[in-house]
């Protein structure tokens, strides 16, 4: 699950009308939190907890005094002052009831704790004192200590990074209480986390926005007396004179991932490749009688990778007023609006073409990937996989899924048109039901074949090639 700070709220509030109490939420966070600090230090270590005055604060309290009654050496500060969240104070006068004091920082600390502010940190509340306090940590890191975060590192933002001016603490950990936060993900706030763990706290889970299913089996599973046309029949359009590779790439992507039928309408020096690389696939002339000719027969097409612009909007016009669904990728990307339809559309945008589509920088897609693309889904009415070093699937209906920890390998050309290929593939097998989880899971797949490449090669040698041919071999 992934919250916002809206979300994070609702479910505090939920669990306090529900008879949950939240000095007991503190309670659990803080003492698993504690627990994870014992399994990896010894108690002859300088441990500094620095504690703000809201419910992040009362967090670290309930660690200090859980670290404190087993025998460890903890010191607390309170740059800001004295605690004055409600929820707090039962926990700051049990932690003092069992020694713990605040005190000033001095000398150098083998574990430094950031309780400042959590999810409650607003780029107004920027001080001299917070400054100070990013320096501090910053020069104890430098001389060699552990830095932990508790749900988020003080001074990144939650939901976004648009006003991030990057006076943060860099955490070595994050334990993230109950869900995964949107910012753990973007480009210029993921790395003030460090790793990232969440803590169970005891809460139902309910959100927008998930992490990708990690159970692929589904996808795998075959009829024992099913046929190829069981399997779906997809049509891929692409490829060029000048870009022939790019379509031989989704064909055997396509492939690979299970469809039982493939059609591909590409030019004739793109067909010499397909014939030779994928000699499973079937090719047509790419042209709008042989597409129209076709369309009966398919239960999804794709279109967009190495063609160029000449007719491509025609295409694409006459492909949507199809019944069938269709993934829009690349050169295919040239819509202002879409018209209503009951099969799904699917756009596979890049940060750069998705801040062309969006008349946007780039920066301000990265900075907002979730609320960027959520917008675009729900204005549209299609389904948005937003490609960067994470996958974003947006729903139309809001809400979505992220795939993450792919390898850094698939950042070079080629990467793209395999996930294109994949998605197509799984659409013309499953063309109904839950659309965005099925995309979702392909998307794990793939991003699960290119870790398992990398177990072999250096990222640097990664090709989409390797890629495809292991996506076979992954491991369920």
């Amino acid at each position: 699950m992934i919250y916002d700070t809206q979300e994070a709220r609702q479910i505090d509030e939920w669990a306090r009308t529900s008879g949950l109490p939240l000095e007991v939420l503190m309670e659990r966070a803080g003492s698993h939190i504690a627990t994870r600090i014992k399994e990896r230090h010894r108690k002859t270590e300088r441990i500094l907890i620095l504690c703000g005055t809201g419910n992040n604060g009362g967090d670290g309290y309930v660690i200090g005094r859980e670290l404190i009654r087993d025998g460890f050496d903890v010191t607390l500060h309170a740059p800001f002052g004295e605690n004055r969240s409600d929820t707090s104070i039962v926990h700051v006068h049990y932690a003092e009831a069992f020694g713990l004091v605040t005190e000033q920082p001095c000398g150098q600390y083998d574990v430094i704790l950031d309780a400042l502010y959590g999810t409650g940190f607003d780029p107004k509340r920027m001080n001299q004192v917070f400054e100070a306090q990013c320096e501090f940590v910053s020069e104890q890191k430098r001389q060699g200590a552990r830095i932990y975060a508790v749900d988020v590192p003080s001074g990144v933002p939650t939901d976004h990074a648009t006003e991030f001016k990057e006076t943060a603490i860099r955490a070595d950990v994050t334990f993230q209480l109950h869900a995964m936060k949107r910012s753990v993900f973007l480009t210029r706030t993921a790395p003030f986390y460090g790793e990232s763990e969440t803590i169970d706290i005891g809460l139902p889970t309910f959100g927008e926005w998930r992490v990708s299913p990690k159970d692929v089996t589904a996808l795998f599973k075959r009829e024992p007396y099913g046929h190829k046309g069981t399997y779906g029949t997809a049509l891929l359009i692409g490829g060029s004179e000048t870009m022939p590779g790019s379509i031989q790439l989704a064909t055997r992507a396509a492939l690979r991932t299970g469809v039982g039928k493939l059609q591909v309408a590409t030019t004739a020096l793109a067909k010499h490749g397909i014939i030779v690389q994928a000699p499973e696939a079937m090719v047509i002339d790419q042209t709008l009688p042989a597409i129209q000719e076709m369309l009966p027969s398919i239960s999804a097409v794709g279109i967009g990778p190495g063609l160029s612009q000449e007719a491509v909007e025609t295409w694409v016009d006459h492909l949507l007023e199809s019944d069938v669904p269709v993934v829009l990728d690349a050169a295919a990307l040239v819509k202002e609006s879409y018209p209503e339809r009951t099969a799904p559309i699917i756009v596979t945008p890049h940060i750069g073409e998705f801040a062309r589509m969006t008349n946007q920088s780039v920066v301000s897609i990265q900075d907002d990937l979730f609320g960027q693309a959520t917008d675009y889904a729900i204005l549209h009415q299609v389904t948005v996989v937003l490609k960067s070093h994470v996958i974003l699937i947006a729903k139309p209906d809001g809400g979505g899924f992220v795939i993450s920890g792919a390898s850094s390998g698939l950042a070079k050309g080629g990467s793209g048109d395999t996930l294109f290929g994949i998605l197509t593939s799984l659409l013309a097998q499953h063309p109904t039901g839950d659309i965005e989880r099925t995309l979702a899971q392909g998307a794990e797949w793939y991003a699960r074949a290119s870790r398992q490449v990398e177990r072999r090669l250096h990222p640097s040698s990664l090709l989409a090639t390797d890629v495809i041919e292991e996506l076979g071999r992954v491991e369920l």
